[in-house]
């Protein structure tokens, strides 16, 4: 080996010592991708936790703060003179059992309305009655919206037909005892979202306002559901 070729090869080795490593860096970029990739993941799935966790405690407050069932008999006191004692199982709200309530929202079983088995139950608003000279009749209220048509039914009413492009258009009216004085009730004619309501009927006794709800069906049932609704809210014998 001549001078020439060795102080040739002397520099291509030292060429090489010191030229970069290239698969290293490619090598410590996948890495570091591979860490940044999992700790997107730690930070992610810490996130979801973290949501959970105030979900779950929002859940578990709003449990907390609904308002008690009551248990046992409800006792109103400042709508009649004398309290009325309701079962629980009755009460639409729950606040209406306060004694300073002013209206209580009922949905009692007919079945408990008439001592005869009837499925559904009639919706109940009572509230006090306005100190003010008896309201006019039903007969005589409606009186410019109604058809000349009367038609009486098996149950004792007589039926009553609104005009069309009348407010009250796709009812028809019931009422008892010629002028509906003792009772009447206005009830839709057609298919109506809740069929269990589609009747109302607006009644006084004793010293509440009641305002019911109930399905057309029970209309046969009037008179002993009246007669029930006097027994619990009017005046003690």
């Amino acid at each position: 080996m001549g001078p020439a070729l060795g102080a040739s090869l002397a520099r291509l080795e030292r060429d090489g010592a010191q030229a970069p490593r290239v698969g290293r860096p490619a090598v410590s970029a996948l890495a570091a991708g591979r860490t940044v990739s999992a700790d997107r993941r730690l930070m992610l799935a810490a996130a979801l936790g973290f949501a959970g966790a105030l979900g779950l405690t929002g859940a578990v407050a709003a449990w907390l703060a609904r308002p008690p069932a009551p248990a046992g008999p409800v006792v109103v006191s400042t709508l009649t003179p004398r309290p009325l004692v309701l079962p629980a199982a009755w009460l639409v709200r729950p606040g209406a059992t306060e004694a300073t309530s002013d209206r209580i929202d009922l949905a009692i079983p007919w079945t408990e309305l008439t001592g005869s088995v009837l499925p559904g139950q009639m919706r109940v608003t009572a509230t006090r009655a306005p100190e003010t000279a008896a309201p006019l009749s039903p007969a005589r209220r409606y009186a410019r919206f109604l058809t000349a048509e009367a038609q009486p039914v098996p149950e004792g009413l007589m039926r009553r037909r609104f005009r069309a492009g009348t407010p009250f258009e796709g009812e028809d009216l019931y009422l008892a005892e010629g002028d509906g004085s003792r009772f009447a009730a206005r009830c839709a004619t057609g298919r109506v979202p809740e069929p269990d309501a589609a009747c109302l009927s607006e009644i006084r006794i004793g010293a509440l306002a009641l305002r019911l709800r109930f399905s057309a069906d029970r209309l046969p049932a009037w008179a002993a559901g009246l007669a029930g609704l006097e027994r619990l809210f009017g005046p003690s014998p």
